[in-house]
């Protein structure tokens, strides 16, 4: 499996806040079948505002500790704002590899709503030749309430990565029925952990085995070779010029 979407730098945002509880999250994913690792430390305006410098440095540090076990690449969970429309001109925002021939764009939304201006902007970046992959969209609270929120995201041009927690049931019903709406709907392409310590490990393989018990129950249609997309192949083509 390659995991796209995760906290596992230590020291730049609500991840580990040492480089040894980077190396149990990395225990955690190996012990799983996971064998690439895009790291994606938040690039969030006023909260997590990013310091390329210091990233790096956790980046690197994390590589030489791991050595060979498990094969490490670098980008950004992009927080929604109108600074990072700015930034996005300026070439300063962490691309997480190409979807489509196009960039592609690991966006996080805020947890309570759609933000307003949203649309538009999905539709901009596509314009810039920018695909937008929408980050856990299962677990925001409006698209909780009306999941056809997600199809007016994705008309607007995205595409969306649920979290392996959610599928497994760790985030609640809430976020667990949402998935399994958005599974039955166009426009889910990944999975990925947002793993951030050990009470947020890496669920990889407990979304694995759900999502075929969800097919061996005849809920949502995610057969074996589906469940290798989301996980496997998908995140394969997306990131392989990170990996090259």
């Amino acid at each position: 499996m390659l995991d796209i979407h995760n906290h596992y730098l230590a020291g730049v945002d609500d991840g580990p806040t040492e480089l040894s509880g980077s190396l149990a999250l990395v225990d955690l994913a190996i012990e799983q079948g996971i064998q690439k690792v895009v790291c994606t430390p938040h690039y969030h305006h006023g909260r997590y505002d990013w310091d390329a410098d210091k990233v790096t440095g956790a980046f690197d540090a994390l590589v030489s500790a791991v050595a060979e076990r498990l094969d490490l690449a670098l980008a950004a969970e992009v927080r929604f704002s109108d600074e990072v429309l700015i930034d996005l001109r300026k070439g300063r925002v962490p691309f997480i590899g190409r979807w489509g021939e196009m960039d592609a764009l690991l966006l996080e939304m805020p947890h309570q709503n759609v933000p307003l201006g949203i649309e538009a902007f999905l539709k901009w970046l596509k314009k810039e030749g920018i695909q937008p992959i929408i980050a856990h969209p299962e677990r925001n609270k409006e698209i909780m309430k009306s999941p056809r929120r997600a199809r007016d995201l994705y008309r607007a041009g995205a595409v969306f990565q649920l979290t392996a927690g959610s599928i497994a049931g760790h985030f609640g019903e809430n976020a667990l029925s949402t998935a399994r709406i958005l599974l039955k709907e166009e426009g889910v392409r990944f999975v990925a952990s947002d793993a951030h310590n050990l009470k947020r490990p890496p669920a990889m393989k407990a979304a694995a085995d759900a999502l075929a018990a969800m097919h061996e129950a005849g809920d949502v249609d995610v057969s074996a070779s589906r469940i290798d997309e989301l996980m496997v192949l998908n995140p394969g083509v997306l990131t392989a010029s990170l990996f090259a």
